[in-house]
């Protein structure tokens, strides 16, 4: 069950979302509208409207659908972030999960906590902090990275490049006449330039540099190499505390098996993102079935027995319910480890750091599957004297035993 709300708003409004606690989808659309969806009958959202713009907090999760040319602010936001096709300013504070932005113009962010994901940005992508990794493609404007602490991917960037990343760096500049390309690494750097490219070239790394393909082969251990190719109207500089890679791009022809390869790990983000759904809503049927039972049973005013042998059932549907979740969730998992082991064996990946080993936690136990006992016939001649009394229909009669059974209440 969700609420949905429209607003009228005129195509250019200000949106301003406050505190949103659980994950926020948000798209433009052609509408001189905001559309605002959340689960259950709209308490969890609060919609104030002022001249030009519109204030939101949500409670839950929120599917929102505002007008291409919104000017969109976001405070804080305690779960994932999907935002698309947004055609004018993107300021975020806080994002407490993932964060995809995709089709935007141009977007500017204090600290996404986890990892993060950018394509086809039309302006400036300025982000103080990004405590995940990032993966940054197909941006007009300049790229401003504080600090990334994870690894970095910066693919087909057309503006100036200041990035300093505390995992590996893999990154293409077109060197085009006037950008500035800044990257830093704790890790080791791969770049690729254009092979026809010139421009400054100044390089530094504890580990080993080496270029290629781009003219005269050249190599340096743990120093310094600077050299310059005409015309030399850019500027590239790497500083890594690991290895450095500089070499000229080849031609990029279509590789089926690195296309389905993409596919895949898609799949598999998607599939998390469906478990997560699927969670969601066991959890509200199975909230939905206790209250409907405690509802049935206060009417009842039944014995603590019979009140007992319902309650030991729900719980029984509740563990089936977490046992065929556990099975989806180790399903997703081996899937998104076969999309890893299939990206680490293509060509150019480069290892990130080994992270220190975590404490081991206790194996979780699962509890035995319970089995499915029937109603009994004490149970089914109480309901049968409530429905003779009048106190329940026939047809909450049925549903309860339905319920006794095992059977999932209807909603």
């Amino acid at each position: 069950m969700s609420a949905t709300q429209l607003i009228q708003t005129g195509p250019t409004p200000t949106i301003r979302l406050q505190n949103i606690e659980g994950n926020l989808t948000l798209s433009g659309w052609d509408r001189p509208e905001l559309q605002a969806r959340v689960r259950g009958d709209g308490d969890a959202v609060t919609i104030t409207q002022q001249e030009g713009g519109v204030t939101l907090a949500c409670e839950d999760d929120l599917w929102l659908q505002a007008p291409v040319q919104s000017t969109i602010t976001i405070e804080t936001v305690a779960g994932n972030v999907a935002i698309s096709l947004i055609l004018s300013g993107l300021t975020i504070d806080a994002i407490e999960g993932n964060a995809v932005v995709n089709s935007v113009n141009a977007v500017a962010a204090h600290r996404i906590e986890g990892n993060f994901t950018a394509r086809l940005i039309a302006g400036d992508l300025r982000i103080d902090a990004i405590e995940g990794n990032a993966t940054i493609a197909k941006v007009g404007g300049d790229i401003r990275l504080g600090r990334v602490e994870g690894n970095l991917v910066l693919d087909a960037t057309g503006g100036s490049i200041d990035a300093t990343a505390e995992g590996n760096v893999k990154a293409q500049a077109t060197l085009a006449p006037g950008q500035q390309c800044m990257i830093r690494a704790e890790g080791g750097i791969t770049c690729e330039v254009p092979r026809d490219a010139g421009g400054v070239f100044a390089l530094k790394a504890e580990g080993h540099i080496r270029v290629r393909d781009l003219g005269e082969e050249r190599s340096v251990r743990n120093g310094v190499l600077n050299f310059e190719r005409a015309p030399a109207h850019a500027r590239l500089t790497l500083e890594a505390e690991g290895n450095i890679m500089l070499r000229g791009a080849q031609p990029h022809d279509f590789d089926p098996a690195e296309f389905s390869g993409t596919l895949e790990e898609e799949m598999a983000l998607r599939s998390v993102e469906i478990t997560q759904q699927i969670t969601s809503q066991i959890e509200t049927q199975v909230n939905e079935l206790s209250r409907q039972l405690d509802d049935k049973l206060a009417r009842m005013g039944t014995s603590e027995e019979l009140a007992t042998s319902i309650q030991d059932k729900v719980q029984s549907a509740m563990r089936r319910a977490e046992e065929k979740l556990a099975e989806a969730l180790r399903k997703v998992e081996q899937r998104t480890q076969e999309a890893e082991s299939r990206r680490r064996k293509s060509p150019g990946w480069v290892a990130p750091p080994a992270p220190p080993m975590p404490p081991a936690a206790p194996k979780a136990s699962i509890p035995p599957k319970p089995k499915r006992t029937p109603a009994t016939d004490e149970e089914r001649m109480l309901i049968l004297n409530m429905v003779e009394q009048g106190k329940l229909s026939v047809e909450q009669a049925e549903k309860l035993l339905s319920a006794l059974n095992g059977a999932k209440l209807e909603r």
